[in-house]
């Protein structure tokens, strides 16, 4: 995670060894949480386990600590390292951490420092603590309207009409306000998926019971955007394809039950209406499409990320570059070769923007700029569409929805494997190239005053 290294492949490297320093019981100790709790603290980024895992070894190595090593699950984190009079292990687990982008940004700074030279693990450990007790920097208001940004970019994204821009700035409101209420409340923050769609759903029957056209599902979809596993999903599926076994089908399996969670929510409001489920499925009416819309949702959902994500300022031009780019590579690819192609092609695309805007282009993390850019392929809301039409009257149409979904998940986690993979291979060594011809130019001159 440095900003001098590679992103290496997510397969962890053998355990490093180094020289032991001449440590105490209680300083062994103190290193071993530090790293606990960072390693923790990555992990809520979203980042891959195994990335995880390898951003702790470097930081072994700078400490020269013999014989480390790192087990990252997606809930559990075990270190361990022996020196030559004992050994200390430990391990902690931990639920529910969810990190704002500039907690995100935060964290990989804290991690960079690490990588680079040895923190004290007493003042790493404030560091962290001061990370977790950030407050949003620009209040619940500003979290609220974020949301409602997002819910209209995705709504232009998916399908740009006026009725349906309307109704996704409402329910997105609805949504942020239930956000805002639910933060830091225990088990009501782990139901709020569940919660979300009831009362997104209950609204749009309620409408339908009494005359008004039924919201469409792309209105569902928009409103509910943030709690879509397509993120989770498609990184579930990169962890599996580098061997993670345990860790990506914990992510997979995670990621359906968020999924049925939802569907779960709009059977509840369904059942009290007295309405079937498939009224929550009736399109909208068709019209002309703008060319200029699906853009200017990309910029919304864009801006709405950084307001919502309490991102940096600094972020925006990075995120929206990256959303573009995805949007792009999205069109372009159903274009050359459509159906499930257009998510591979633009995640191949993202995959290797994102990693050289955090590694050589001095911007932020890739989990800041890559996790919105998944969102935007919207791989979740195919699964939502197919849930719903499973319990519903037409169960082949959710069947065939539910598998294009998966194909779209393996095909979207693929495209990002092999983004990876060209990174490693072709931009990388040329930056190392031109990093070493700059040196050697820097020397001559000096030599030559």
């Amino acid at each position: 995670m440095s900003s001098d290294s590679e992103p290496t492949t997510i397969s962890p490297p053998a355990a490093s060894t180094g020289v032991a320093g001449e440590r105490s019981v209680a300083e062994r100790r103190h290193l071993l949480r530090f790293l606990l709790r960072l390693g923790h603290l990555l992990l809520a980024t979203g980042a891959p386990a195994g990335l995880v895992e390898t951003s702790l070894r470097r930081m072994a190595r700078v400490y020269q600590i013999e014989h480390f090593n790192a087990l990252v699950l997606p809930t559990v984190v075990f270190v361990n390292f022996a020196e030559e009079d004992s050994l200390q292990i430990e391990f902690t687990a931990e639920q529910g951490l969810v990190l704002r982008f500039d907690q995100i940004e935060a964290a990989y700074e804290l991690a960079r420092d690490a990588e680079r030279e040895p923190i004290d693990p007493a003042e790493g450990l404030k560091r962290i603590y001061a990370i977790l007790a950030m407050q949003p920097r620009l209040g619940l208001l500003w979290g609220v309207l974020g949301h409602v940004l997002v819910t209209v970019g995705i709504a232009l994204v998916l399908r740009p009409a006026a009725d349906v821009v309307g109704a996704a700035a409402f329910f997105g409101l609805v949504v942020g306000v239930l956000k805002v209420l639910a933060r830091n409340r225990g088990i009501i923050t782990t139901l709020l998926p569940t919660v979300a769609a009831f009362v997104v759903a209950l609204v749009a029957l309620l409408a339908a019971q009494h005359g008004f056209a039924a919201s469409p599902i792309y209105v569902l979809v928009a409103s509910l955007v943030t709690f879509l596993p397509g993120g989770t999903l498609a990184i579930a599926t990169v962890e599996l394809a580098y061997g993670d076994i345990v860790s990506g089908g914990t992510r997979f399996v995670s990621g359906l039950l968020q999924l049925v969670f939802l569907v779960l929510g709009m059977l509840a409001a369904a059942s009290i209406v007295g309405l079937p489920p498939d009224k929550l499925l009736t399109p909208g009416p068709e019209g002309a499409v703008r060319a200029w819309a699906p853009w200017l949702g990309v910029l919304l959902f864009g801006v709405g990320h950084v307001l919502h994500y309490s991102a940096r300022l600094r972020t925006l031009p990075w995120m929206l570059a990256l959303l573009c780019v995805a949007q792009a590579g999205q069109l372009v690819g159903n274009a050359a070769f459509g159906g499930y192609m257009s998510g591979f092609f633009a995640a191949m695309l993202i995959t290797p923007a994102s990693y050289m805007v955090q590694y050589r282009l001095g911007g932020p993390p890739s989990m800041v700029t890559f996790t919105p850019a998944l969102w935007l392929l919207v791989p979740g809301s195919l699964g939502l569409i197919g849930m719903a039409e499973l319990v519903g009257n037409d169960r082949l149409a959710g069947v065939e929805n539910f598998v294009a979904t998966l194909f779209s998940i393996v095909a979207i986690g693929l495209g990002s494997v092999i983004g990876t993979g060209v990174y490693n291979a072709l931009f990388e060594p040329v930056f190392q190239r031109a990093g070493t011809m700059a040196n050697v130019m820097l020397r001559y001159l000096r030599l030559r005053r």
